[in-house]
């Protein structure tokens, strides 16, 4: 590969005068530690190069020499201020250093601070041939073990010693814990080294240990309990004398002890690295033992957050993949006891749920060996290790729940087992439930990866229960709405207020979920009038007899205060009724309705045995129902108004044209009635009577027009008057038009109530079912009392010559039907 002259002399400088002479500060193997840094981290090629006076130029590995004047000042200031520098060199090469590697044929290019006390002393530089460089974190942290390792050498300690401590720390590889507690145990002589995660505040797992196996460490009365309370601790001599209480150091005859909490960039206490000896050490070494400690402490802390982190995100992964699934709480805690199970060294797994009524917590889902199926078993409150992690609200770790009396053992009998405890919380946080694990049926320990594992569960469950819940509410809404929205379109099909209140029963009931719903009116005192949903047969007969009226039951005081009242438990209400009680009444809700501000009455929904509770979104709900309640017996109260109004201004005018035409009195009153009654044998709707009481009222309204001297007259008229005093039927209907409500039934009765079945009667000479029907029925009830009232040109008829008159014109005046009709009416009221 041909390379450009003049680029070479920029990356390399000029010529260095050979050979290399150390600094007396640096290690005559600068260039070894430089090559086993860079096959720990599987670099090509690097280069090491001292910023200040009395340093040389630098070393180099795998090129001819260590390049000088090439890191621009940019880049200079970015590693002077203890960053790193990455370029993937088949995709950028932005700087003279990228270019010339670039063109050198590697893929990637990492710089690196040599970290000092006073700020970085140097530069590392570090060439990839494949591809970019690994992670940067891993090798600025092995960066950092190599100039703590050089600055920290003194100078009676062996030099070459120092640079096989280097070389194990620096070719351990990235994510090895166990490869780093044996350089440790190598480095220090030590008979044993290891690496321990913190269980809890009172157990540590040692998961890396060179010279061992991984065991469980209980931190009371061992030297490790001091160094979680401070920093590096160093026991030379005799620390098994020190500690008599610590099993494990009189079991393993140690001698001395070193040890450092690592701990995470927040500063919390991430476990533990620790050495042990069976001899005492050196007083002199002290120094160099603690700052090469230190550079292995920083490594581990290093790695084991990284790895702490990795664990976490993959249970994490692996939880919500578990759980994805689900599609019911309840599905949700059966495949989280499953997974716990499953995927942990557990024995058995058990979900309690807390069950606020009986302040105890209630085993839901229990699966392992050799646990009877027990849903519905209650632990009371302080009973079991599930109420620790219940109440602490956080993760309880046991390494023998035999040897701790809190523990409940769900079968019965007591066993070794390790206990691990999770809280189940909601989304704002708040415990609802416990995810127990323990190992009864193998006496084992749990690890870190189960804890990470069932403390993500745990959070993915709850996760999966949020999501289903804010499904479910979603979902809930929806209905909700589409029920009102259904309920607000039946307001409008029906203007009865007793359809409308039943309607609105049944919608509260499906908004609740309640079971009954009842409507009392307001008369005097609270009658049940309306009953929906599911209730006792006799409910309604005993609450019928029951006096209300005490002023302190649920619907009374709904109405008196002007809002919802509900009680969970009705049992507990000072006002309850006996009436309600006794039909097992559990939960209740009354919601007033006060149209115009004026009490009317109460709608109440009760439970039968089952609690239910009212969120304030709910009742929120419920009073608009209510208000639309409202809002359709206003409209109600009002129309009735107006149809009254209208029904007196109606009958006033009768009334008037009635001693204008001098009618006997009564005239009107009779003939209403006398026609409704005739309809109603008819079979007539409340529509047709309503237009023929109508019709009644206004027959004569066209005399109005009529003078007083032909209306008046008491002969007989001319046939120039007769003809003008038969036009009052179509003048009638031409002003009763003009009032524009009038329905053409009534508008019929006006005009056609002078017609003949024959066809002989006027105006417009109509013949048999031609004639609208109730001008038909009217006709003959105003002959009949024309007949038998008394007027100044005639005596009254008796009712048998009326009546014998009727049957005579039956089939020439009137239609046959309707007075076959009429004269059954008479016979059965003579009866």
């Amino acid at each position: 590969m041909s390379l450009d002259p003049a680029l070479a002399e920029g990356f390399y400088g000029p010529p260095l005068p050979p050979p290399l002479r150390p600094s007396p500060r640096q290690p005559a193997h600068l260039a070894e530690g430089l090559r086993a840094l860079a096959e720990a981290v599987g670099a090509e090629a690097g280069w090491l190069n001292l910023w200040g006076s009395g340093s040389p130029a630098g070393v180099a590995v795998g090129l001819p020499a260590a390049p000088r004047a090439l890191i621009t000042p940019e880049e200079e200031a970015r590693l002077a201020a203890g960053g790193s520098l990455a370029y993937r060199l088949l995709e950028e090469a932005p700087t003279p250093l990228a270019r010339f590697a670039a063109q050198q044929g590697y893929g990637g290019l990492l710089l690196l601070p040599l970290p000092a006390r006073h700020g970085p002393a140097g530069a590392i530089g570090l060439l990839f041939r494949g591809g970019p460089p690994p992670d940067a974190q891993g090798a600025a942290a092995a960066a950092a073990v190599l100039a703590r390792l050089f600055e920290a050498a003194p100078h009676g300690t062996d030099k070459e010693q120092h640079l096989l401590a280097l070389e194990a720390l620096a070719s351990v590889p990235p994510g090895d814990l166990q490869g780093l507690a044996a350089a440790l145990a190598r480095s220090l002589g030590a008979r044993m080294a290891l690496v321990g995660r913190l269980i809890d505040a009172e157990h540590v797992e040692a998961f890396a240990v060179h010279g061992g196996e991984p065991f469980v460490y209980s931190l009371t009365g061992t030297p490790c309990a001091d160094v979680l309370r401070g920093g590096f601790c160093e026991h030379a001599d005799g620390v098994a004398r020190c500690f008599p209480e610590d099993l494990f150091l009189q079991d393993w005859g140690a001698e001395a002890y070193l040890g450092r909490p690592l701990r995470a960039r927040s500063g919390r206490v991430l476990g533990l690295l620790v050495a042990l000896h069976d001899a005492p050490l050196p007083a002199e070494e002290a120094p160099y033992r603690q700052r090469l400690f230190e550079a292995y402490a920083r490594r581990a802390e290093a790695e084991l957050e990284y790895l702490n982190q990795t664990a976490r995100l993959e249970a994490a992964s692996r939880a919500y993949r578990l759980l994805r699934p689900a599609q019911s709480v309840e599905e949700v805690h059966r495949l989280t006891v499953e997974a716990a199970l499953r995927e942990t060294g557990a024995s058995t797994a058990n979900l309690f749920l807390y069950d606020e009524a009986h302040d105890g917590l209630e085993l839901a889902v229990s699966l392992g060996e050799g646990v009877p199926q027990s849903p519905g078993l209650r632990l009371p409150r302080g009973q079991g290790l599930a109420w620790e992690v219940f109440d602490l609200g956080q993760t309880v770790y046991v390494p023998d729940a035999a040897q701790d009396r809190r523990a409940v053992f769900i079968a019965e009998r007591r066993a070794p087992a390790a206990y691990l405890g999770v809280p189940l919380s909601d989304h704002t946080g708040r415990v609802h439930g416990v995810l127990s694990l323990d190992t009864a049926a193998t006496g084992e320990n749990f690890n870190q990866e189960d804890r990470f594992f069932v403390e993500a569960l745990a959070e993915a469950a709850g996760a999966a229960i949020a999501r289903l819940n804010a499904l479910e509410l979603a979902r809930s809404e929806a209905r909700r709405f589409q029920q009102l929205a259904r309920f607000s379109a039946r307001l409008s099909e029906s203007p009865d207020p007793e359809a409308v209140i039943r309607h609105a029963l049944e919608t509260l009931l499906d908004l609740t979920g309640m079971d009954t719903g009842l409507f009392a009116a307001l008369d005097g005192a609270l009658t049940p009038m309306i009953w929906a949903g599911r209730y006792s047969a006799k409910l309604p007969r005993l609450a019928k007899s029951y006096p209300f009226g005490s002023g302190k039951g649920l619907m009374e005081q709904a109405l008196v205060r002007g809002e919802i009242v509900h009680v969970t438990d009705y049992a507990e209400f000072p006002g309850a009724l006996p009436v309600f009680l006794q039909s097992g009444l559990k939960s209740a809700a009354a919601i007033p309705l006060r149209p115009r501000g004026q009490a009317f009455g109460v709608l109440a929904l009760g439970t039968s045995g089952r609690t239910v509770h009212l969120s304030e979104e709910l009742r929120d709900l419920l009073a608009g129902v209510a208000r639309q309640v409202e809002g359709v017996l206003e409209r109600h109260a009002f129309v009735a108004e107006l149809e009254r109004t209208r029904e007196e201004a109606l009958r006033s005018l009768g009334l008037a044209l009635e001693y204008r035409d001098l009618e006997t009195a009564g005239h009107t009153d009779r003939v209403t009635a006398l026609a409704l009654r005739l309809g109603e044998r008819l079979g007539l709707g409340e529509a047709e009577l309503a237009n023929l009481r109508w019709g009644a009222y206004l027959h004569d309204l066209g005399k109005l027009a009529i003078p007083d001297a032909i209306l008046q007259k008491p002969g007989k008229l001319t046939p120039e008057e007769w003809e003008r005093m038969k036009a009052h039927a179509t003048l009638g209907e031409l002003m009763a038009r003009q009032l524009g409500f009038l329905p053409a039934p009534t508008l019929g009765v006006i005009r056609h109530h002078h017609e003949r079945w024959d066809g002989t009667g006027y105006p417009d000479g109509l013949k048999g079912e031609a004639i609208p029907l109730l001008a038909r029925l009217f006709a003959l009830a105003d002959v009949y009392d024309a007949l038998t009232s008394a007027r100044p040109y005639k005596q009254p008829w008796s009712r048998e010559a009326a009546l014998a008159e009727i049957g005579v014109q039956a089939g020439r005046q009137f239609d046959p039907e309707i007075v076959r009709v009429f004269l059954a009416t008479f016979e059965d009221s003579s009866r």
